[in-house]
């Protein structure tokens, strides 16, 4: 079967801006001869491929051309390189998942050496980033432990290392006896959303006892450092975050020990392998700068 690589292109527009009205700007065309161009890929393919919704989502069926198409598009981008002629202003977007800390803290270091990319950054936690990556949603993600996602190079990055920290003023309203388990039972802590047990393990690794501090949610990275900082509670920090504000005297450690590392691995599909590695070199230089090797 063949398939029209515009119309696979008008695809990957759409799914890559999430709506048919950005993707015709993008593409220089009118929303319907775009919307034409979907429709006769998914009557050559002969299913639906992404939801008309806000934003649009691909189908299982529209994942895989979806993947297919960011392939395309980076070996084209590559080829014009390689012959050196004139690739104009055209950039080849890609699709990464990515955990909310990651992005706030050291992966922006590495995007910024591969200026002939363009980046849809899927932001959630790492067990996301695995399914969007096994599903074809993405070419490459930075995943959580060393569990190897089936079809896809893994490569180990190091760890991030979140330390305990609070304001000073903060500190001595609730830890001055120490941190004990009725301290961490009553001071407010700050969590990213109910996925995150960062806290909780903390508290019941320093304590010995089960037990759930009382929390405010906040589902920003840099938003818990600031409000830690403004003193609303305690968190665990990447020490990335953590760092300069601890040095600004902001915020301070409340504990050296049982801080918790999270292995980092940075996933590519094999499919993708060649064309990706520009970004691998990069995402893997930034990690040994900026992770945690030992631990």
């Amino acid at each position: 079967m063949h398939l029209d690589l515009k119309h696979v292109e008008a695809l990957a527009a759409v799914l890559g801006t999430g709506s048919f009205e950005a993707a015709a700007k993008q593409l220089n065309l009118s929303a319907s001869a775009l919307s034409q161009r979907v429709r006769l890929l998914e009557d050559r393919i002969g299913a639906v491929l992404l939801t008309r919704d806000t934003p649009c989502a691909p189908t299982d069926a529209g994942r895989l051309v979806w993947q297919y198409a960011q392939e395309i598009i980076l070996r084209e981008q590559a080829l014009v390189a390689s012959l050196a002629l004139d690739a104009g202003k055209a950039r080849a977007p890609v699709a990464i998942a990515i955990s909310p800390d990651t992005m706030a803290t050291w992966l922006l270091d590495a995007l910024k050496d591969v200026p002939d990319r363009l980046f849809v950054l899927k932001v959630d936690n790492y067990a996301q980033g695995t399914r969007l990556l096994a599903r074809g949603e993405v070419l490459a993600a930075v995943t959580f432990g060393q569990r190897q996602v089936q079809g896809c190079d893994a490569f180990i990055l190091g760890a991030l290392q979140y330390i305990p920290v609070c304001s000073p003023a903060f500190f001595t309203r609730w830890f001055s006896q120490g941190l004990t388990a009725d301290a961490l039972k009553a001071a407010p802590s700050l969590t990213y959303n109910p996925d995150d047990r960062l806290q909780i393990d903390f508290a019941e690794q320093s304590t010995g006892q089960k037990l759930v501090p009382p929390t405010h949610y906040m589902p920003d990275a840099r938003g818990l450092a600031d409000a830690a900082a403004l003193g609303f509670g305690w968190v665990m920090l990447p020490h990335l975050l953590a760092q300069p504000l601890i040095a600004e005297g902001r915020l301070t450690c409340i504990s050296e020990d049982n801080h918790i590392f999270s292995e980092l691995t940075w996933q590519v599909t094999r499919a993708s392998r060649s064309i990706m590695q520009p970004l691998t070199r990069a995402v893997r230089k930034s990690a040994r700068n900026l992770l945690v090797q030992e631990y």
